[in-house]
């Protein structure tokens, strides 16, 4: 006797009649205003030499378009957990400004991994940045052009030298070298310096890497976990869920309830 009946037990934990994310009059359950973040419970591992190894199934989320934002440079800015989640939904998200500026995000990528990512040491980092610099000096003139490049000079009208840039390499994980990596990082997204930041990115592609930690976003207190996936193609979405007005409110409320984070010492 073959038996081809189709039986559904509902969901573990759901009431007939109820919605597990949104309610009759569309507002957002408890579950569902949870749903404008991922989070796949996988720990980024630190390895011996500093380095930092993403595992396949970890999650990032990214505030932007409903797919996934690839900028002129190739690469992906993302975040991961609750927190800085709705930190880039407050400040991203539609608020009367942000669509006035044409800046307005609509929805947030949960976007998981599918091959395993390595990120430098914050020593590392500095060190091929300043490399990068030295191996032409015309990437030194075109960065004092930036603004960025008078948080490493240390005053408005002064340009970064040569001698300050083989002084970070010296020293990488002190002042001179994080801050000129921090300095770096705020161009990366920068459209006129895209074919540089393109030029960057191979470099650390060569050297094995395929995530840099976003110092600009990090040590200006926007972000915990800010990082620029340089191999975007290791990485695919899993959901999207649309930043609508109450997702938005949800998400102020609770960066409320938030520590503000500092400014790093490096920069203020």
């Amino acid at each position: 006797m073959i038996n081809n009946e189709l039986y559904h037990h509902g969901i573990l934990g759901q009431r007939w009649g109820i919605r597990r994310f949104r309610r009759k009059d569309g507002s957002l359950t408890s579950a569902g205003k949870k749903r404008y973040y991922e989070d796949s419970g996988k720990q980024i591992k630190v390895n011996a030499d500093g380095s930092k190894t993403v595992p396949v199934g970890f999650t990032f989320n990214r505030v932007g378009k409903s797919t996934q934002d690839v900028n002129i440079s190739g690469a992906t800015y993302v975040s991961y957990g609750k927190d800085d989640a709705s930190r880039y939904i407050k400040y991203m998200g539609p608020t009367p400004l942000n669509k006035l500026l044409k800046l307005s995000a609509e929805a947030v990528q949960h976007i998981t991994v599918k091959q395993n990512l390595k990120m430098p040491s914050d020593k590392s980092f500095a060190e091929e940045i300043a490399k990068f610099l030295l191996s032409d000096e015309k990437r030194i003139k075109k960065f004092n052009e930036s603004p960025y490049s008078r948080i490493v000079s240390g005053e408005v009208g002064k340009d970064v030298t040569i001698e300050n840039v083989k002084g970070a390499l010296a020293n990488p994980k002190g002042k001179e070298g994080q801050i000129l990596a921090y300095g770096i990082s705020g161009i990366l997204a920068d459209p006129q310096f895209s074919n540089d930041a393109k030029s960057l990115y191979k470099e650390f592609r060569q050297q094995g890497y395929d995530v840099l930690p976003d110092l600009s976003d990090r040590l200006s207190g926007t972000s915990k976990t800010a990082m620029i996936v340089i191999n975007p193609d290791k990485m695919e979405i899993t959901s999207t869920t649309t930043i609508t007005k109450e997702v938005l409110k949800d998400a102020r409320m609770y960066v409320k309830s938030l520590e503000k984070l500092k400014v790093s010492e490096l920069i203020s």
